[in-house]
């Protein structure tokens, strides 16, 4: 970090005031990180060409156009447009290996479901729409889109596919329970009597997409973790250097 140890106290302090220092280092971590991943020259020429696709980039003028309008030379460019697979390649060779556990740990919350709900405060209500719907006098949709007062109501009470980890830990416990197609009686759950039906459920795999998703979830606690680190060094040094500021908090 030596780039920002060369500002001067007062472009650090000012940085810290509006809430820019922190995603400044973390920018400047990762970029350092990435510098140093190789990426195979026809494997590049794709992803940049493919790059240039998408920002409707057509001819070396239109590059220079597109380049003088976002103030960036070439080589920034390229960077840009590598930065996606360069993290990739960085998490798989540096956090791959902690993946199985962390998949371990989170695999209830990685869980794929989709069910409907029905959330309403009267348990008499809520007891009258199960009896209903078990009896076939009233589908779950229309219920739910006449009665339930949660955001369900706009979706006929279906809710996903989300990771079940997103879940009220009540309403987890409850799908756990339950069998595809079958409705639950009612349930309390806080403020609401809550009627579910469970319609689909997908045990989370350790499969390429997960571990992708696993290895950048790991790599983003380690560095926000760095990125605190490195904030706060440079914060202590102001301190040291200036006692008397009163601009300054460290997390």
């Amino acid at each position: 970090m030596k780039a920002l140890e060369l500002f001067p106290n007062k472009c650090i302090k000012l940085l810290h005031k509006n809430n820019l220092l922190k995603p400044l280092i973390r920018s400047e971590l990762i970029n350092n990180l990435l510098s140093d991943i190789h990426i195979q020259t026809k494997i590049k020429e794709k992803i940049i060409a493919d790059f240039c696709e998408r920002l409707n980039i057509t001819d070396d003028a239109n590059l220079n156009m597109w380049l003088a309008e976002n103030k960036l030379d070439k080589s920034s460019f390229e960077t840009l447009a590598l930065t996606k697979i360069r993290l990739k390649e960085y998490c798989k060779l540096n956090f791959e290996h902690q993946v199985e556990s962390r998949f371990l740990e989170r695999k209830n919350e990685l869980d794929i479901v989709v069910y409907s709900i029905i959330r309403v405060k009267d348990f008499f209500l809520a007891r009258e729409i199960f009896f209903r719907i078990q009896e076939k006098e009233a589908s779950f949709g229309d219920m739910a889109a006449k009665h339930s007062e949660g955001i369900e109501n706009k979706t006929r009470g279906l809710i996903g596919p989300a990771p079940l980890g997103r879940a009220h830990p009540r309403l987890v416990e409850l799908i756990k329970q339950s069998k595809i197609g079958e409705i639950n009686s009612p349930i309390q759950i806080d403020e609401f009597n809550i009627v579910l039906r469970l319609e689909y459920y997908e045990p989370a795999k350790l499969d390429s997409f997960m571990k992708e998703k696993l290895s950048e979830e790991l790599f983003n606690k380690w560095i926000d973790k760095e990125t605190d680190i490195v904030n706060n060094n440079l914060l202590k040094k102001i301190l040291v250097n200036n006692p008397e500021s009163n601009l300054i908090q460290i997390s």
